[in-house]
C-alpha cells in the first residue's frame, strides 16, 4: 500500500551527478521509469566546482550515446590533445588525435557549468523524474526489490523500485549501508587551480603537463577566453594558496616555467579552489545486488583527469550489461555480474598506475630515464599519450615499454670520432 508521497518506480539512482545523471539517461532512454535521489539542490546553476573537467578521449565519444554530441565542440568545449614536458623531453605526436588513424579521438575541456546541467537537462528530454532536496536514510531489499527510505523537507518518504544504483559519490550513503567498505590508498598531492583570462591559448588548443619535481602544472584552454590553470603538488608547497585573492601565487609559479604560456596578463576570474587530503579509494562494483557507479566505485587522484570519464563510461558499462533483460532476479543477476567483470576488466587494471603516480617519492633521475624511453621513441610516446587518454591498457603499455628498454640496450654504442 502506498501513500501520497510515496514513489513508485523500476530503477532508482542514488546521486544526481555525472554518473548519477549518464544512468538515469541511458536507463530511461531504453524505456524504464527511473527516478533520481539527490541530497542537494539540483537547480540550473548547480555544478561540481571541485573539478580540473579534462575528459579523456576514451570518454568522448559517450557523449553521443547519450544525446550530447553537441558538447563535443564550440561554443560548449575546446577539444584539446595533451602535450607532456618532461624532465626526459616532450612526450606529444603528430595530428589532432591521440589515435592518428581516428583524427576524432581528442580530449575535451568542457567545464562542469556546462556539462552538469546539460547532462540534468538531457535526463529530464528522455523522461527520468527528480527528486532532488531529498536525502537516502535506510534501504532494504525484499521479494519484489527495494525498499528506500528518504527524507526532504517535509519530512519523511518511501520509494519502491525494483533497481537501486549508488552514484552517490565517494563518501557514498549507499556503501554504507550496505556495507561496501573502500580501499584506500594514499595520494600525496594536493590541488589547487583557478580560471584566468589574459592567458593565450598554446598551439593548437593544446593542454600542457609540466612535471617537474614531483609536481604536475596543467594548462587547460577553455571556451570564452578563458584558461584554467592547476597545480597537482605536496601540500606544503600549496599551502595558503586557496581562496579569493590568491591567484597571484598560481601565475608565478606557471610563469616560471618555459613551457606555459606568457602569464603578462593574467588576471584571476575565480576563487583558487582545491583540496590538501584526496585519498584514493576503490570499491566493489556491485554488492548485495546494488550497482556502484562513478566515484562511489572508484575515486582516485585527480591528476590523473579519470574522474569524469570514468564516470560516463561505469555509467554506460552498466547500462550496456542491463540492456535487453527483464526484471527477473536471475536475469537482473546475471547482468550486475556482467557489469562487475566488465567494470574490472576496462576500469580496474588503471588503478594500480594511478595510485603509484601519486605518490611523489620518485626521483628526478628515475623520472629522466623513463620519461627519456619514451621520448626517445615515437611509437612509445603514442603509446604513452594513448595510455594517459585510457585508451589503451597499462599492461600493454607496460609491454611497449619494456620492448623499447630492451631494443635500446640491444643496440651498439656509438663509435667517438
Amino acid at each position: 500500500m502506498t501513500g501520497p508521497r510515496d514513489v513508485v518506480c523500476e530503477v532508482l539512482v542514488v546521486g544526481g551527478s555525472l554518473a548519477g545523471c549518464a544512468t538515469a539517461i541511458r536507463l530511461a532512454a531504453a524505456g524504464h521509469d527511473v527516478v533520481v535521489v539527490d541530497k542537494r539542490s539540483l537547480d540550473d546553476g548547480h555544478y561540481k566546482q571541485l573539478c580540473t573537467h579534462f575528459l579523456q578521449p576514451h570518454a568522448v565519444p559517450l557523449l553521443d550515446t547519450l544525446g550530447l554530441s553537441e558538447l563535443r565542440g564550440r561554443p560548449h568545449a575546446v577539444p584539446t590533445k595533451a602535450v607532456f614536458v618532461t624532465v626526459g623531453g616532450v612526450v606529444d605526436s603528430p595530428g589532432p588525435g591521440y589515435d592518428p588513424a581516428r583524427p576524432d579521438s581528442y580530449a575535451l575541456n568542457v567545464e562542469r557549468r556546462v556539462l552538469d546541467p546539460a547532462l540534468r537537462r538531457r535526463a529530464h528530454e528522455v523522461g527520468a523524474r527528480f527528486l532532488d532536496g531529498t536525502a537516502l536514510e535506510g534501504l532494504v531489499r525484499d521479494d519484489e526489490g527495494w525498499s528506500v527510505e528518504l527524507r526532504d523537507a517535509a519530512g519523511p518518504r518511501r520509494a519502491r523500485a525494483r533497481l537501486v544504483v549508488a552514484a552517490d559519490g565517494r563518501r557514498s550513503r549507499v556503501a554504507g549501508l550496505l556495507g561496501n567498505d573502500a580501499v584506500v590508498r594514499p595520494n600525496e598531492r594536493a590541488a589547487v587551480f583557478g580560471y584566468f583570462r589574459g592567458i593565450p591559448a598554446p598551439d593548437q588548443d593544446r593542454s600542457v603537463f609540466v612535471r617537474k619535481d614531483g609536481d604536475l602544472a596543467c594548462v587547460y584552454p577553455l571556451v570564452g577566453g578563458r584558461t584554467e590553470l592547476v597545480l597537482f603538488s605536496h601540500p606544503s608547497r600549496v599551502q595558503g594558496w586557496r581562496g579569493d585573492g590568491h591567484g597571484g601565487e598560481l601565475v608565478r609559479y606557471f610563469a616560471a616555467l618555459d613551457a606555459a604560456p606568457d602569464m603578462t596578463h593574467a588576471t584571476l576570474d575565480s576563487p583558487v579552489l582545491g583540496y590538501t587530503d584526496y585519498p584514493n579509494q576503490v570499491r566493489r562494483p556491485v554488492v548485495g545486488g546494488v550497482p556502484f557507479v562513478g566515484d562511489a566505485v572508484v575515486s582516485l587522484d585527480a591528476m590523473s583527469g579519470t574522474g569524469c570519464g570514468f564516470s560516463l563510461l561505469s555509467a554506460d558499462l552498466l547500462a550496456s550489461a542491463l540492456a535487453g533483460r527483464s526484471w527477473d532476479p536471475d536475469d537482473v543477476a546475471a547482468g550486475l555480474a556482467l557489469y562487475a567483470s566488465r567494470h574490472d576488466a576496462q576500469i580496474v587494471p588503471h588503478v594500480d598506475g594511478i595510485c603509484a603516480d601519486s605518490l611523489v617519492g620518485r626521483g628526478e633521475e628515475s623520472e629522466r630515464r623513463t620519461f627519456g624511453t619514451v621520448c626517445a621513441d615515437p611509437g612509445l610516446s603514442a603509446d604513452y599519450l594513448r595510455l594517459t587518454g585510457r585508451m589503451t591498457a597499462p599492461a600493454e603499455f607496460q609491454a611497449a615499454f619494456m620492448r623499447a628498454v630492451l631494443s635500446a640496450r640491444r643496440r651498439p654504442a656509438a663509435t667517438p670520432a
